[in-house]
């Protein structure tokens, strides 16, 4: 993961760590940041975004543009890091440029890659979908291909959605394909972009127009269909849906999402966990008793409903419409729809978190800071900790119409703890151990400018520690810490060269991550260790830092789930990345509580360890 600002303090050494787990606290999410521009071509229009995120929390956003591609629209796409920095300039998806192609979606595939699909006007026979691979640097892997293999009148509004092993499946709406009107049709391939088998019907009711579909997969393959059918529940439009098995077999037969049938349900979207429960949202005509709101509905893995559907939106004043959703690993949501007036300035985006559950976690949350004309079309992507990237399209914003903006969130509010000393105590802390007055406040120890810092004095084998118990089951956790060895002697003269100085620990107490200090020869180095779930460990090995004050930072990835190994750390010292890890096994860590000072001290330790302006949180870049 890349640093997400400079650091300033030389000769400073920041620790920070952050552990991914599955979210439980129930509180209202936080920016991480400012909202950003996408699109650097700001010139015409950028519309209809779409966004994927791979499990390392880089995300990659496409567009249709007018003017890039030299004729009308065409799909341009941008990668960005975790941290939401740009990586390289957004870049061209489609290579034929003749007339329009748009409405593009995007799946996150095997090992960082993606695949972009669009609607164009080039098989010949009014539009078609139209698809194209890249790789995880976004270089393209191959032409682009067509996706529908029936090619007669207009294939519109793709959809795709991809599983662990890259396959991908792509759904669109077809007009007359199946000679009455509009209906859903999908086709399958392989992770190496190879069709398998031709186009197929998804929705068996035929009379009617069914369109706009979506389409959500689990682990194993399996996909479920959503999409709107007119007349079919005899209150215009229901949501209606399909599953399908990784062979593309119906599971059953299709089934009505929605239960209030009066007027219309349309604009469906959906969002399905690695188990195969899922989750459906839509907008609804009239249901809130003030035109549109937005309501969704919670299935198991089989299909069956969970519950009954239920309002999504709190605020029903106006029009709330046009929803996204995404799922984490731990079976949280969240939606995003378009709120008209709400922000008292045209159309904005708002949200609102779920638990597992379907019980909301907080209430409506703005989305767009900037609140002048028009912000729509949402759509939203989440990592497996729970926090997620929403991009809209914005009228005005970028200067010339329409542009295309983010904005990245936390699944919480950020900071867990904070502690400078400037108390002159500990009692801020969840306790301590202080060996008499060994561990205290004083003003020695202090640095950054501040009044007082931690001073642990080791005169003998006792540990030295304060202690934080405000995390649980932290989804994300970083801890910053200013370091000073101090001429700290952890017992070279009978061979004893290291002690603790930070442990993080899981519920059943177990050290998730640990810094080390080492001293040989006079001289200092630090090391980070990792648990693995077998109970081995993965070392970033000692790296040098003087006797005296330094900032270091740790950032720290637990794996997306069992099996994925692709747990990572980093590691900084001043502001350089000096070491990191990748491949870890370690799905099973998470955070629980923290200690910060003399820790496993051995026989002939002694001296000063110095330690102040302590901080956590669960996203946000802490610094100097």
């Amino acid at each position: 993961m890349t640093q997400e600002r400079a650091r300033t303090a030389a000769g400073l050494l920041a620790l920070t760590l952050s552990v991914f787990a599955a979210p439980v606290q129930a509180q209202q999410p936080e920016p991480l940041g400012s909202e950003f521009r996408v699109n650097s071509f700001t010139t015409s229009i950028q519309r209809f975004p779409a966004i994927a995120r791979d499990s390392a929390g880089d995300f990659v956003i496409v567009w249709s543009s007018i003017g890039p591609d030299g004729s009308s629209y065409g799909i341009v796409g941008r990668r960005f890091d975790s941290g939401g920095n740009p990586i390289g300039s957004e870049f061209l998806v489609n290579s034929y440029t003749t007339l329009n192609q748009r409405h593009p979606a995007i799946a996150a595939a095997a090992g960082g890659g993606f695949v972009v699909v669009w609607e164009s006007y080039q098989d010949g026979s009014g539009s078609g979908i139209f698809g194209r691979r890249f790789d995880s640097g976004g270089n393209p892997v191959g032409s682009e291909f067509q996706v529908n293999s029936s090619a007669t009148a207009y294939q519109k509004l793709p959809k795709i959605a991809t599983d662990a092993a890259g396959n991908f499946v792509v759904v669109w709406e077809s007009d007359a394909q199946d000679l009455t009107s509009y209906g859903v049709f999908g086709r399958r391939f392989d992770s190496g972009g190879n069709p398998v088998g031709s186009d197929f019907q998804i929705n068996s009711y035929l009379t009617g127009n069914q369109r706009d579909p979506a389409i959500a997969t689990d682990a194993a393959g399996s996909f479920v269909v959503v999409w709107q059918s007119s007349v079919q529940d005899a209150g215009g439009y229901g949501i209606f849906g399909r599953r399908f098995d990784s062979a593309g077999g119906p599971l059953g037969s299709e089934f009505q999402v929605n239960s209030y049938t009066t007027s219309a349900q349309f604009y469906p979207a959906v969002a399905r966990s690695a188990s195969g429960s899922f989750v459906v949202a839509w907008t609804s005509a009239g249901q809130d008793g003030s035109y549109g709101g937005v309501f969704g509905r919670r299935f198991d893995s089989a299909g069956s409903p969970l519950g009954s559907e239920f309002r999504i939106n709190s605020h029903t004043t106006g029009d709330q419409s046009s929803p996204a959703i995404a799922l984490d690993a731990g079976g949280n949501f969240v939606v995003a729809w378009s709120s008209y007036n709400q922000d008292g300035s045209g159309s904005g985006v708002f949200g609102h978190r779920f638990d597992p559950g379907g019980s909301p976690l907080g209430a409506d949350f703005q989305i767009n800071s900037y609140i002048t004309g028009t912000q729509v079309s949402a759509e939203i992507a989440t990592d497996a900790s729970g926090s997620f990237v929403v991009v809209w399209e914005s009228n005005g914003q970028d200067g010339s119409s329409y542009g295309v903006f983010g904005q990245r969130f936390a699944p919480g509010p950020d900071l867990i703890f904070a502690d400078g000393f400037e108390s002159g105590d500990l009692t801020h802390w969840s306790s301590a151990t202080t060996d008499g007055t060994d561990l205290r406040s004083t003003a020695p120890a202090a640095m950054a400018g501040t009044a007082f810092g931690l001073e642990a004095l080791v005169n003998d084998t006792n540990s030295l520690f304060v202690q934080d118990d405000t995390p649980v089951l932290e989804s994300r956790y970083r801890a910053r810490l200013y370091f000073d060895p101090n001429g700290f002697d952890p017992g070279e003269g009978q061979s004893h060269f290291r002690t603790r100085i930070f442990i993080v620990f899981d519920p059943s107490g177990f050290r998730t991550i640990t810094l080390v200090l080492k001293r040989q020869a006079g001289a200092y180095s630090v090391e980070t260790r990792v648990r693995r779930d077998d109970g081995t460990r993965a070392d970033t090995g000692f790296l040098p830092i003087s006797d005296g004050p330094h900032f270091i930072e740790f950032n720290w990835q637990r794996a997306t789930g069992p099996g994925a190994s692709d747990g990572t750390l980093e590691m900084w010292i001043d502001g350089t990345s000096l070491a990191t890890l990748t491949g870890i096994d370690n799905d099973l860590s998470s955070v629980d509580s923290a200690r910060m000072g003399a820790l496993s001290v051995k026989t002939g330790a002694a001296g000063t360890l110095y330690f102040d302006e302590f901080e956590s949180r669960r996203q946000g870049y802490i610094g100097p």
